[in-house]
């Protein structure tokens, strides 16, 4: 992991991907499938109470 950064005055944010979209991009497809697999297990878990009710 490189940085361009050759000093640390002044910064006040320092992101480690922002310069790079494929980077970015596949992190994004990530998180929308962690999410997306949440609210499916969330789902059967709900349906499955439900139905021992």
């Amino acid at each position: 992991m490189g940085s361009s950064i050759t000093t640390w005055e002044n910064v006040s944010a320092y992101f480690t991907f922002a310069d790079s979209p494929f980077i970015l991009g596949l992190f994004s497809i990530g998180v929308a499938a962690i999410i997306t697999g949440l609210i499916i297990s969330i789902i059967r878990h709900e349906n499955a109470a439900f139905d021992k009710i």
